[in-house]
């Protein structure tokens, strides 16, 4: 069986992730896969190799062109597409067998032009139904983790440090997180954050914690590349995020046996038991953030508990040797029919 797994974004995250993960697990279930990135792409610079395409813009034309003669050589069983240029390219070029993609958000007026939709969480399959997309062809299969690690015990230092790692935009709610750290240090606790990530409003969450003061509290660390490291320095995890269709950075704290704030969003609220495998929050709430922060700050026990459950959790339901076998079975039973 053949498979053509396109993902053609140039930039890095949860989507890029996602389509290195589809590639290692197919092949872990004896798959032929062929991946197809854009020359600019970002995630080249990893261990898959793939065959690159000029990616020019949406309309490029030579682009489409090699990408019909490739189905045309290779005849693939069906493409897997990550994005939504993905899979404008290769409705165009791919007439000859199924085309999946892959939900990673709710942007999906140009997912629903292809065969079949993998959502990853339930919350996305019941919206593409409301969108009328066929129930019959939605599967729901989360993303995945590779788990290299035994589970991590971990003791607090001294202070206590938050952390978060995102891409700094309106919806990740990081303006959330400094205002909710301002409120603790009016609290009196003892803490430090460490915030990794970039994008467009570093400079506004920068003027941010110069309002709130909050200077020799929060430390901006930049994109974060060894996040094993990351990880070993933060005692706390949060994801302040006002909208998260999924969350794969979730998986990877919780790999890393951390204690976890979440806001109780459309993936995180799937992904995480409140109060078992860590706590939610409502999304967008200083006040409620501040609460279940402070609540992990002095109950470490507790803290520990929910780490040690997210583990546990992790490796049940999302590691690659459990949703790769789900994988495999769903498209070498769409490439049959």
């Amino acid at each position: 069986m053949k498979v053509l797994n396109i993902m053609l974004s140039r930039k890095l995250g949860g989507i890029e992730q996602s389509f290195l993960d589809y590639s290692f697990a197919l092949k872990s279930q004896n798959i032929n896969v062929i991946n197809v990135t854009s020359v600019f792409a970002k995630v080249n610079s990893s261990s898959a190799t793939s065959i690159k395409l000029p990616n020019l813009g949406p309309w490029d034309f030579f682009s489409m062109l090699y990408l019909i003669i490739l189905v045309v050589f290779i005849k693939p069983d069906l493409i897997i597409v990550h994005g939504n240029r993905a899979v404008n390219f290769a409705r165009k070029a791919g007439k000859r067998c199924p085309i999946v993609g892959i939900a990673h958000n709710y942007k999906v007026a140009d997912l629903l032009k292809c065969n079949y939709i993998i959502a990853l969480t339930e919350h996305m399959r019941e919206y593409l139904i409301k969108q009328h997309f066929e129930e019959s062809c939605i599967q729901v299969i989360p993303n995945m983790i590779n788990i290299r690690k035994d589970p991590v015990v971990r003791k607090f230092h001294s202070p206590v440090v938050i952390g978060t790692m995102t891409r700094f935009v309106k919806k990740k709610g990081v303006d959330i997180l400094l205002k909710s750290l301002a409120k603790l240090r009016d609290q009196h606790y003892n803490f430090k954050a460490i915030i990794g990530g970039g994008g467009e409003e570093e400079s506004n969450l920068l003027k941010l914690v110069q309002e709130l003061k909050l200077e020799q509290y929060v430390s901006f660390v930049g994109w974060i590349n060894n996040k094993e490291k990351f990880f070993n320095e933060v005692d706390i995890f949060c994801v302040p995020s006002l909208h998260e269709p999924f969350g794969i950075i979730i998986l990877e704290a919780m790999v890393n046996s951390m204690p976890i704030v979440s806001t109780n969003t459309e993936g995180p609220s799937e992904i995480i038991r409140n109060r078992h495998d860590g706590l939610l929050c409502t999304a967008g709430s200083v006040d409620d953030l501040t609460l279940k922060l402070a609540y992990l700050l002095i109950n470490s026990m507790d803290a520990k508990k929910y780490a040690e459950n997210a583990y546990v959790r992790v490796n049940d339901k999302y590691t690659t040797s459990v949703v790769a076998p789900q994988l495999a079975n769903f498209v070498k039973t769409i490439s049959k029919t």
